[in-house]
């Protein structure tokens, strides 16, 4: 029953980042990484510039967190902006199933990312639980993890035990 349990999360979870991308499509997928991305380091470059200027708060410390929310903030709020105006026009082209197509497979590729990092850190501490081991869906992505592993620095596999 544990084992049904677990993959069925599993397959939820890629379901709804498969649905998600699709809703929000390619364009709607790329700015939410952008943005958060972006955000954090326009946040990080700017806020030490913009914090004497929120005179209404006189404590410097909740200054500069002050301007590094307001920052981040706005460059989401930009960056989404500009994204649904760029749908407006794919949709106007009339490609914006390409835009939900892609959206999915981006989607999915997040919701994979996601499960693979979950996997490892399983992998690592649950590795003998009954719910692992009797996984069907623990061979596929045992096959990636491996994969992955190829690709990632020698020192890094070792310090994380991946």
């Amino acid at each position: 029953m544990g084992q049904d349990i677990f993959d069925t999360a599993i397959i939820l979870l890629l379901t709804f980042f498969t649905i998600r991308g699709w809703l929000n499509g390619f364009v709607g997928e790329i700015a939410a990484i952008v943005s958060l991305v972006g955000g954090f380091w326009a946040a990080h470059t700017f806020h030490k510039d913009l914090a004497p200027q929120l005179t209404f708060v006189s404590d410097p410390l909740w200054q500069n967190m002050a301007a590094y929310v307001a920052i981040f903030v706005a460059v989401i709020i930009a960056v989404a902006v500009v994204a649904k105006l760029f749908q407006r026009i794919l949709s106007f082209a009339f490609i914006a199933w390409a835009d939900r197509i892609f959206g999915a497979l981006l989607g999915l590729a997040k919701g994979l990312i996601l499960c693979t990092i979950a996997f490892l850190f399983i992998n690592k501490f649950f590795a003998t639980a009954e719910f692992f081991q009797h996984s069907r869906v623990r061979p596929y992505f045992s096959t990636f993890i491996d994969e992955v592993r190829t690709h990632l620095p020698p020192d890094l596999v070792k310090r994380f035990s991946i």
